[in-house]
């Protein structure tokens, strides 16, 4: 294979990777930011009427 290729396809490669990288550091951090508590009243009465359908 041609090492001119090669080439491209890492860089091409190296540049998918950071970019991922980045969207999910975003991502991380959005998450982090928007976290909402979950009452735990809200999950008991989920549990009790899990098998009402």
């Amino acid at each position: 294979m041609d090492p001119q290729l090669m080439k491209i396809a890492m860089g091409g490669l190296a540049v998918l990777g950071v970019i991922g990288l980045v969207f999910g550091i975003g991502l991380a951090l959005a998450a982090q930011k928007f976290h909402v508590e979950v009452d735990p009243k809200v999950e008991a009465v989920k549990e009790v009427l899990a098998g009402a359908q």
